[in-house]
Formats: structure tokens, sequence, C-alpha cells
């Protein structure tokens, strides 16, 4: 008997222990990730998620450098975060504008995952911007 009750106090401190952290107001993120276009993408982005039940959601947009030809641009994408104790599973997909590559308008998919450290995060991230793979790491802040 002792046995059971010690493992239903464990579940329900794991169960616990597995609530969320609520999503703040904005969340300031920077990204390096290697291109297989043969170039290296760079991006600054401001997100807003918000808290639903298990997971956030939100969009995150901002300001994007890419090398080999240097061009820049607007990723904008919808972000789908779960957050597990002090760790995140991320995925986000949308379109990057970029201003002096052809074609204009590339979709772009990832999916990642890292630490949460508090008000910051860092991970890794792996996918698919338009013409190639992708793979980098990201930070963000929570504001």
């Amino acid at each position: 008997m002792i046995h059971r009750v010690s493992w239903g106090v464990a579940l329900c401190a794991l169960v616990v222990s597995l609530h969320p952290a609520p999503a703040r107001a904005f969340e300031l993120s920077a990204s390096a990730a290697y291109w297989t276009e043969n170039s290296s993408a760079f991006t600054v982005t401001l997100g807003k998620l918000w808290d639903l039940p298990g997971f956030q959601l939100g969009p995150r947009v901002g300001f994007a450098y890419v090398t080999s030809p240097n061009s820049v641009g607007v990723p904008a994408d919808l972000v789908l975060r779960i957050p597990i104790t002090t760790f995140y599973i991320e995925g986000q997909a949308g379109a990057w504008l970029f201003f002096s590559r052809d074609p204009i308008v590339r979709f772009h998919a990832t999916g990642g995952g890292g630490l949460e450290l508090g008000p910051v995060r860092i991970g890794v991230e792996g996918g698919f911007l338009y013409n190639g793979g992708l793979i980098g790491a990201r930070a963000s802040f929570a504001l």
C-alpha cells in the first residue's frame, strides 16, 4: 500500500511540475543558421505568444540578413511552443520576404527545442527555407 501511495505522490508531483510558465508580453529573438543554399541566415525578431491549454501560439516578425549574395528581408512566422518543465519544443512556419533575391517570397518551416531558463530561451532548430535546408541556433529573451 505504501509503495502505491509513493507512486501516486510522484505522479502528482510530475503533473504539477509540468505546468507551463505564463508567456510574457513580447519576446525578442535572434538566430544564426547555415542555409544549404550556400549561405548563412541571421534573424532578429519580435514575437507575441499567447498561453493556451498545454502550449503557446503567436506570430514572430522581424529582420533577416542572408549572405552569398548579401540580401535583407522580413521573416514572418507563426510559432507553436510546447513548454515541458525547463525544456521546450517549438515549431514555426510562414513566409520570408527577400528584397534582392528571386523568388521574393519564400516558404519557411523549422522545428527545434532547447532550455527555458526563466525569461531566457536557448535552443537549436532545423528546417527548410525555400530551396534549401536550415540548421542553427536561437536565443530568445522575454520582455
